[in-house]
Parts: C-alpha cells; sequence; structure tokens
C-alpha cells in the first residue's frame, strides 16, 4: 500500500515536471519509455508530451490544454478522459506552484524512479517467462536490457571548444541567492553544491544565524530544510516565526541599534522599540500574507535529539520529501558537530567523516548545505579565526567557505557582531571584517551590515574590549 502511495507520487511530479520545465524534458524525455509508468493516465499525457517535445523541442507548459483537446477524442474510455481532465484542470490551479527550482535533483530523482520500474518490469518478465518454460525467450530479455540513464554526452576540448569554454565564464553556475549588505559580500554568491559553516563560540548566536540563512532563501522563493539537533520542534518553530514574522509572544521594550551616516562612515545608535504579543488570529493573519509573498518557497523545520541524527537517516528523511515532491535548495544542518556518527571510532575522526559526508550531500543533492561549528576556547573573548576551529581541523578542508562569528564583550555590550571570512575555495579570499547590529530577541543576527573599516567607534575603551576603533 505505502509503496503504490510513493509511486504515485513520482509519477504525478515526473509528469508535472514534463508539462512545465525544457530542461526536464531535455534530459528525461531520451530515455523516457511511458510504458514504464503505471498510472494510466499518466502514460497517456507522457506520450503526448513526447511527441510534442520531438517536435517543438520544449514542454508544452499551458499548451497541455491544446493537447488534452487534440486527443482527447482519440480516447475510448470515459473514466481515462475525467481522470485526465481532473489532472489538467489541478494544474491550472497550482501552476504558479509546481515548477520545481531544483530541477537538477528532480531529474536525478526521476531517473532513479524509472530505472526502478525497468528492473522491476524486467524482472515479472523473465519470472512470467520462465515460469511458462519458455527459457530462450527470458534469456533474450536479458540481452536486450537496456539500462535507464542520462548520456553523460562528449568530452570537452579546452583548446577547441570555444563556444563551451565560453558559455561556461558567462553562465551563472547555479547561482540561488546572495544574502543582502555588506555581510552578503563577505560570505559571496551562494550556489548549488556549495557546503557553507558558520563557526563561532558557544552561545554566540550559530542557530539564529542558520534561521536567518534560512528565511533569507525563503524570500528567495526557494525551499528550506532545516534539522535541530539541540532544540525541540517548539522552540525551533517560536525562533524561525518570531524571525520571519517579527511578532512576538509577549510584550518586549527592545533596544536596537542602527547605522547613522557620518560623513564617510557609520555611526552606531540606538533606539528604543515597543513590541507587543501577537494574538492567534494576528499570527493566522500573517501566515496567510507571507503564504501569498513567498509563493513556490518553503521552509520546514525538524527536531531531533543530540547525537541521534546520523547522515543515513538525514539522507532517509530527504528522500520522503522527495516523494513528496519537496526538493530542498537549502539544507541547514544545526549544527554538525553534535550529529552522530555512522560508525563508531575516534571521535576527532567521526567529526570527520560527518562533515565530508555533508559535503557529498551537498553535491548529490543539488543543494546548498549550511552548518556551525563551535570554537576552541581561545576564541571566547577575542575575534574568531581559522586556527579556533575546535576538534578536528580537517573540517576546513571539506567546506567551500567558512564565516567567523565574533561576540566580544564590546559587541554582546552593544548588540553587535563581527563577522570575518576564514576560508573560501573559489575567488578572491576577503580579509576585511563585518559589522552587524543584530536583534536576538527578535531573531535578527544581521539588521544592517558595513565593513568594519567604515564602521566609527567612539568609546575610548573600544580597542580594549576588542573593537579597533576608527575616527572621522
Amino acid at each position: 500500500m505505502k509503496r503504490e502511495k510513493l509511486n504515485t507520487l513520482s509519477e504525478r511530479d515526473i509528469i508535472y515536471q514534463l508539462i512545465v520545465s525544457d530542461k526536464f524534458c531535455r534530459e528525461i524525455i531520451p530515455v523516457l519509455n511511458p510504458k514504464l509508468l503505471e498510472i494510466v493516465y499518466v502514460r497517456t499525457i507522457a506520450i503526448w508530451i513526447k511527441d510534442y517535445f520531438q517536435k517543438f523541442k520544449e514542454a508544452p507548459k499551458k499548451n497541455i490544454i491544446k493537447l488534452y483537446r487534440a486527443h482527447v477524442e482519440e480516447l475510448k474510455d470515459e473514466d481515462l478522459q475525467n481522470n485526465i481532465l481532473t489532472f489538467i484542470e489541478k494544474l491550472d490551479r497550482d501552476y504558479d506552484k509546481i515548477k520545481v527550482s531544483n530541477e537538477d535533483f528532480a531529474i536525478q530523482n526521476a531517473i532513479k524512479y524509472l530505472r526502478v520500474r525497468s528492473l522491476k518490469n524486467f524482472s515479472e518478465d523473465i519470472d512470467a517467462f520462465i515460469n511458462a518454460g519458455e527459457i530462450e525467450r527470458a534469456e533474450n530479455c536479458v540481452t536486450k536490457f537496456r539500462k535507464v540513464e542520462v548520456a553523460s554526452g562528449e568530452g570537452v576540448s579546452i583548446l577547441d571548444d570555444f563556444d563551451i569554454v565560453t558559455e561556461a565564464f558567462t553562465e551563472e553556475q547555479d547561482k540561488l541567492f546572495t544574502m543582502p549588505g555588506d555581510f552578503g559580500q563577505l560570505v559571496g554568491d551562494l550556489h548549488r553544491e556549495d557546503f557553507v559553516a558558520f563557526l563561532a563560540p558557544m552561545k554566540a548566536g550559530k542557530t539564529f544565524q542558520l534561521i536567518d540563512v534560512g528565511i533569507e532563501g525563503l524570500k528567495n522563493n526557494l525551499k528550506v530544510a532545516m534539522w535541530s539537533c539541540e532544540m525541540s520542534r517548539t522552540a525551533m518553530i517560536k525562533r524561525v516565526w518570531k524571525a520571519l514574522s517579527g511578532q512576538c509572544t509577549e510584550d518586549m521594550t527592545l533596544e536596537i541599534p542602527y547605522f547613522e551616516k557620518d560623513g564617510d562612515g557609520w555611526r552606531i545608535e540606538k533606539k528604543t522599540v515597543e513590541k507587543k504579543a501577537s494574538s492567534v488570529l494576528e499570527v493566522q493573519k500573517k501566515q496567510k500574507s507571507l503564504k501569498r509573498l513567498f509563493r513556490g518557497g518553503a521552509f520546514r523545520i525538524y527536531a531531533e535529539p543530540a547525537n541521534t541524527l546520523t547522515i543515513e537517516k538525514l539522507e532517509s528523511e530527504l528522500d520522503d520529501l522527495a516523494y513528496e515532491g519537496f526538493y530542498p535548495d537549502i539544507i541547514i544542518v544545526d549544527y554538525a558537530d553534535i550529529m552522530a556518527p555512522s560508525q563508531k571510532g575516534e571521535y576527532r575522526h567521526q567529526i570527520d567523516e560527518i562533515w565530508k559526508s555533508l559535503r557529498g550531500l551537498a553535491q548529490k543533492r543539488k543543494a546548498v548545505v549550511f552548518t556551525a561549528s563551535q570554537t576552541n576556547r581561545d576564541a571566547i573573548s577575542r575575534e574568531v579565526e581559522a586556527e579556533n576551529v575546535a576538534e578536528d581541523v580537517r573540517k576546513i578542508a571539506h567546506v567551500t567557505s567558512m564565516v567567523g562569528i565574533s561576540k566580544t564583550k564590546f559587541c554582546k555590550e552593544n548588540s553587535l557582531a563581527i563577522y570575518n571570512q576564514l576560508v573560501v575555495r573559489e575567488g578572491q579570499p576577503i580579509t576585511k571584517k563585518v559589522v552587524a547590529t543584530q536583534c536576538l530577541a527578535l531573531g535578527r543576527p544581521v539588521i544592517e551590515s558595513h565593513w568594519k573599516d567604515d564602521v566609527i567607534f567612539d568609546d575610548e575603551g573600544d580597542e580594549k574590549k576588542g573593537v579597533e576603533r576608527k575616527r572621522k
């Protein structure tokens, strides 16, 4: 029963993407045998789409309605006609929400499903011929079997293939989004297959920072899945909702820092803000408005007790999401150091294996993966550097970038954070640091950010407190 449900979901998603995505059609149509699809109306629509794509070299999109009208009289089964019409009417209502942003993983998942169906049909044919005593026909099945796979294509000649080489230099390599402000410039553009980590002392706002990344992804209409290994689901919901909506569960009086332009620099000022507790009705109203605003985006939260989430369990839960048609563009793990190892061994080797596996997860799922790590004790009272990585320095080898979060005494007293780039795999390293105003009571680790060299600090004791002072 469960398998049938999963097959139905997989086939529905395949046919949806064949209708709306040119890229999906280009990859899947060459290997798609409609006979592999179990659901009759899906199989019928797939035949129409395959013919359409071979003629016009694009997905039918909203022309699917014209395809239905062109072929409906060929359908002698009234139930089949009704099933297809019901499907198309639902697709027309939900059209804007159907196309997934993570097309590469959707293609990968579709190929996997078609391979399973091909093997199942092959197995059934073999068994049928053997049971009928037709051994030669069974053997012929074996020799004729062809694996379902996307062609890898020809190799590229760096010196001869001018068009391909120039295309590689000009195309946006699966860029997903960029965080706002100077903080975003420090972190850099975020791409599929990136593995990004934040390094900070304990209680420095690592979870807030990871949530903030997820919310920015949601604002860019991306799908986000976040696993917490240290907080309850209820606590996570409250944090994410507060950061996303600005709504609070209780009345609060807050001193919020902000940057005031002062000549060529930025001076830090503070303002008092009164926040009132939101009612259930206000939460519901806000949820509806945000749903309309972020059409296509989604944010799912999972809570796992510390030292119970393994890479294998994470993969399994991501597979379950894929069966639902949910392909995360952003995967967040809070945080890698407290995941459970797949195999027991020396602790630092376990940590290395977890980080290595998360890098592989980003590549396999065609998503950007975020996590965090805790510094050693040396970074508690000063600014974070790469050598402050705790437990195993090999973490640095697996990330595509790592960003330090510093919370000196001065920062804590003034609701600030200092960010610096610790590691970057591609591009020119950035040596400058960023100062950000924040309000963690509202779940905002970065309200506004500017390069530290452009921030004016007036307090004569700032340097002793860990922040360099810049005069006008």
